[in-house]
C-alpha cells in the first residue's frame, strides 16, 4: 500500500475523542472533522463540516453507541455513519473451495468487530483479519486537501487458493427533500435489486435517471421525494462507468458531499436511497465496489467477481469530499467537485 502523500501546506489534528460512550479517534483539518471507531468496524461515526456546521453522516438518535456483535444484522447495530461491507454484502453461504457452506454475516464480517490501528504523523492505518476467512483487510485515511479525505485499502490474501473480493463503501450521507444525486453520464441503465413498492420486483431493469415501471410509474432518481415513510431503492448501475464518482447535493444549502475512485479499481456502483421507509431514516448511500449485486454467486454468474491471488493482494482507493457548490457536475480523480 502506497503511503499518503507528506508534503501537505495545511494543518491537521489527531486525537482521541468519545463518540456518545465509545472511544473514538478523530482527524481534523480546518474544513472538517472526521470521527472514527476503531472498535466497531473502524466505523466512520462523523464526517462534520466545520465551516457550516453541517452533519453530512447520518446520525442515530441517543447517546448510547448500539455496538453489534459478530455475525448481527446491519440494523441491530448502529445504523449510521459510514461502514466498511467486506467479503459480502448480502448474507448467504459461501460457494468457493475450500470454504463452501461456509456462513457469511449480513453486510460482511468487518462493520461489527475490533480493527487495530496505528497513528502516524498525518494518517491512521487501520487493518482486520478475517474471521471465518484468512484474509488481512486494511485502509489508510489522511487529508488530501482541507476539504478531501482519502482512504486507501489493500485486501492480502496469505492462502494457496484464490479469494473472492466483494468490498462496497456503504456511506449513509444526510439528505433532504428535494436533494440531488449526480452520478456520471454514462449511467444510463440500472438493475433494481431489492424488492419494493417504487421501483418493484428484484431483477427489474429499468433507465435512470427517469426509472419506468411496468405499471406506468416514472420515478424521477436524480432526486429526494418527500420524507413520507414511503419509499427506498436500491439499484446497482448496468452500464460500464466512464468516470468515477457520486454526489449529493442539497440545492438550499449549497452543502455537497462528493466520492471519487478509480474505475480501473471500483468498476461497481450500487446505490441505496432511503426516503423514510426503512428504520425512519432518510439518507443516501453510493456504493462503489469491487463487485455488484450484493452477493458473490450472483455477481460471479455475471462474470464479474474479482479474485486476490494465491498469496496475493488486491488495492483500490476513494476519496470523499465535504464542500459548497452552486450546481456540481462531476468530481475530478482528486477529489475536486467542478
Amino acid at each position: 500500500m502506497n503511503a499518503p502523500g507528506t508534503q501537505k501546506a495545511y494543518a491537521i489534528k489527531i486525537s482521541q475523542a468519545t463518540y456518545k460512550d465509545v472511544q473514538s479517534l478523530v482527524l481534523e483539518s480546518e474544513a472538517l472533522r472526521v470521527e472514527i471507531i476503531p472498535e466497531s468496524g473502524s466505523k466512520m461515526a462523523c464526517l462534520l463540516h466545520k465551516r457550516t456546521g453541517v452533519e453530512h453522516l447520518y446520525q442515530l438518535p441517543g447517546k448510547t453507541f448500539r455496538k453489534a456483535t459478530y455475525g448481527d444484522p446491519f440494523e441491530k447495530g448502529e445504523a449510521a455513519g459510514f461502514d466498511e461491507m467486506f467479503p459480502t454484502i448480502t448474507a448467504c453461504y459461501c460457494d468457493t473451495h475450500p470454504w463452501a457452506g461456509t456462513w457469511m454475516p449480513d453486510h460482511g464480517e468487518v462493520w461489527s468487530i475490533p480493527w487495530q490501528f496505528e497513528v502516524k504523523e498525518r494518517s491512521v492505518r487501520f487493518w482486520v483479519h478475517g474471521v471465518r476467512f484468512p484474509y488481512v483487510l486494511s485502509k489508510e485515511i489522511a487529508f488530501e486537501s482541507a476539504h478531501t479525505i482519502h482512504l486507501q485499502y489493500c485486501v492480502e490474501n496469505p492462502t494457496p487458493f484464490a479469494f473472492p473480493a466483494m468490498w462496497a463503501a456503504h456511506p449513509l450521507f444526510n439528505a433532504n427533500p428535494g436533494s440531488r444525486i449526480i452520478l456520471p453520464k454514462s449511467v444510463q441503465n440500472i438493475l433494481n435489486t431489492v424488492p419494493g413498492p417504487a421501483l418493484g420486483a428484484y431483477g427489474s431493469r429499468l433507465g435512470y435517471p427517469l426509472a419506468r415501471t411496468p405499471d406506468g410509474k416514472e420515478w424521477d432518481l436524480s432526486r429526494l421525494g418527500p420524507n413520507e415513510g414511503q419509499y427506498f431503492f436500491k439499484y446497482f448501475c448496468l452500464d460500464d462507468l466512464k468516470d468515477g464518482f457520486a454526489i449529493v447535493h442539497d440545492p438550499k444549502t449549497r452543502e455537497t458531499t462528493a466520492l471519487a475512485w478509480p474505475v480501473h479499481q471500483l468498476p461497481y456502483l450500487g446505490m441505496w436511497v432511503n426516503e423514510g421507509a426503512w428504520q425512519g431514516q432518510f439518507n443516501v448511500a453510493p456504493e462503489p465496489c469491487t463487485a455488484p449485486f450484493d452477493r458473490w454467486d450472483v455477481a460471479r454468474q455475471w462474470g464479474k467477481l474479482p479474485l486476490v491471488p494465491p498469496h496475493g493482494s488486491l488495492q483500490w482507493e476513494l476519496r470523499l469530499t465535504v464542500d459548497l457548490a452552486d450546481d456540481p457536475q462531476r468530481v475530478l480523480p482528486n477529489g475536486t467537485i467542478e
